[in-house]
């Protein structure tokens, strides 16, 4: 029966009433659902746009802000390098086409590859291509091991070789995995390659020789630069000499890319401009690569610890018949057969909804560790088998039904078991059904009591490997994994809203 009738409806007061409640109803939903979306949305994100919390991306409508993403992104976070290049390209617009031509004819050991993960990330687009690229060259990741003496659990974990080519005395390790790295670096595109300048590596001797502090270089050398990112190697500079003889890599002595571009045109190379005409003719393509990337990661990273969707499948299944067998018969029997202290017992079982679950987390870890069930599936599943809540909703639900039933059950001779059976459990399928989903939504977000009793690797559910991965990951792929993991329970709420419902309201009706 509505609270409100028909006729009452009518009356502004009524009305009034009505459209208070559903203000709080819809406001109540935004704030609700708001976080969701600003989770989902971090996870399009990056190192440089991660702390926006907004609901859409910037760089998926600023072209400006796409553009230092991906200077960020090429230079992996190293925002001296950004800085120092962007100095060196002329304002005037320059030839792009000698420009990349120059490039892409380059000896190997003369430019770095960029897109390498940086500090705050945990993939990038040179690690993607290098590992495809494996997979195509060796069949199995044991080959690839035998091959460079690694320990790879997975093409996946496989990690282009570090390149310091401006660092002074620095020397690649010979071996297989070099060689093989010279070959991939020369089928990469120019938008990969960032050449090694000279002026950039002038810089870098400067700083070191000034210890980073900028106020001690003297202005015959700082020629009006504000930082060491705009400093210039003039062949006059005080420092020229020294710089040439100890500031230049090996690789560097004979010259240069800037070197070889001023013998062709005479004028210094236009570095970022090649950047920018690439991020304006793949916009499209850019955003996309960056708002799937950590999805994609993440996804991977799943199918990388496979075990753990298995573990967290057994064990939410097992969870849920454990829980669907022993509460219906124990209730069932508190309803059938009370007793003079039935009522004790029920408070007996609601007192234990008074203590926080951690409470009996380290009795639990002791017991199982007498019983050597420790990272097992028992371990996971038995302190959790009886609960005190579903036992008191469901002896309510069963002292409901009708006794008619059971009397004419026991007219025609049914025994106990089978009108626990045929009658009662049909009848409460509502209730059971949302005791069926309380227990799925326990065991699949069960973290801290997993992570305790089952330590072993082999055994961690789904959230612990997510536990594990927030350690090394940024926000923007943690906000990303999230997401993904809560997708399962969103997907079992939605179609089983009316199970839900009913599940609640019939109890109290009955």
């Amino acid at each position: 029966m509505p609270l409100i009738g028909q006729v009452g409806r009518k009356s502004w007061r009524a009305r009034l009433a009505m459209s208070v409640l559903y203000l709080v109803l819809t406001l109540g939903a935004v704030t609700t659902g708001y976080p969701f979306l600003v989770m989902i949305s971090t996870g399009f994100t990056g190192p440089t746009d991660q702390n926006e919390n907004r609901l859409i991306p910037s760089f998926w409508q600023d072209d400006e802000k796409l553009y230092a993403k991906y200077l960020d992104d090429k230079f992996s976070g190293n925002a001296s390098q950004i800085a120092s290049f962007t100095f060196l390209t002329p304002k005037t617009p320059g030839d792009v086409q000698a420009y990349e031509e120059i490039l892409a004819s380059l000896d190997p050991m003369l430019w770095t590859a960029g897109f390498r993960t940086a500090p705050t990330q945990v993939t990038s687009k040179l690690s993607l291509r290098y590992q495809a690229w494996l997979r195509a060259r060796y069949k199995t990741v044991q080959d690839l091991n035998r091959a460079y003496l690694e320990e790879n659990v997975a093409f996946q974990t496989a990690q282009p070789p570090i390149e310091q080519l401006e660092r002074v005395g620095w020397k690649p390790r010979p071996g297989t995995k070099w060689d093989e790295w010279l070959q991939f670096k020369s089928t990469l595109p120019v938008e990969f390659r960032i050449p090694v300048s000279k002026d950039r590596l002038f810089q870098e001797f400067v700083r070191t020789k000034y210890r980073n502090q900028f106020q001690d270089v003297p202005t015959s050398v700082s020629n009006g630069a504000a930082a060491f990112e705009e400093l210039r190697l003039s062949p006059n500079s005080p420092l020229g000499e020294e710089f040439k003889q100890k500031g230049i890599p090996f690789q560097a002595q004979q010259g240069t890319f800037e070197d070889l571009y001023r013998q062709r045109h005479g004028s210094p190379p236009s570095f970022l401009q090649s950047d920018a005409k690439f991020v304006r003719s793949h916009t499209g393509s850019l955003r996309q690569e960056f708002s799937t990337r950590n999805y994609r990661y993440v996804l991977d990273y799943v199918a990388l610890n496979g075990r753990a969707l298995w573990n967290t499948a057994i064990f939410c299944l097992l969870a849920i018949i454990s829980q669907l067998l022993v509460n219906p018969a124990a209730a069932y029997a508190i309803s059938r057969y009370p007793m003079p202290a039935t009522g004790k017992i029920l408070i007996f079982l609601l007192a234990t909804m008074a203590f926080p679950a951690e409470v009996a987390m380290i009795p639990s870890f002791l017991l199982l560790k007498d019983l050597n069930l420790l990272n097992t599936f028992w371990a996971l599943v038995l302190p959790g088998m009886a609960s005190g809540y579903m036992i008191f909703l469901l002896k309510g639900f069963f002292d409901s039904l009708p006794q008619e039933l059971y009397e004419s059950g026991q007219m025609d001779g049914a025994p106990e078991w089978l009108m626990m059976l045929r009658i009662a459990f049909p009848l409460s399928k509502p209730v059971l059904g949302y005791l069926a989903l309380l227990a799925f939504m326990g065991a699949y977000g069960a973290f801290l009591y997993a992570f305790l009793v089952a330590q072993d690797r082999n055994m961690w559910t789904l959230m612990v490997f997510i536990y594990q991965l927030q350690l090394t990951a940024p926000k923007a792929v943690m906000m990303a994994a999230v997401t993904l993991a809560a997708l399962p329970t969103l997907f079992v709420f939605l179609l089983c809203q009316r199970v839900i419902m009913r599940g609640i309201v019939l109890p109290g009706e009955r």
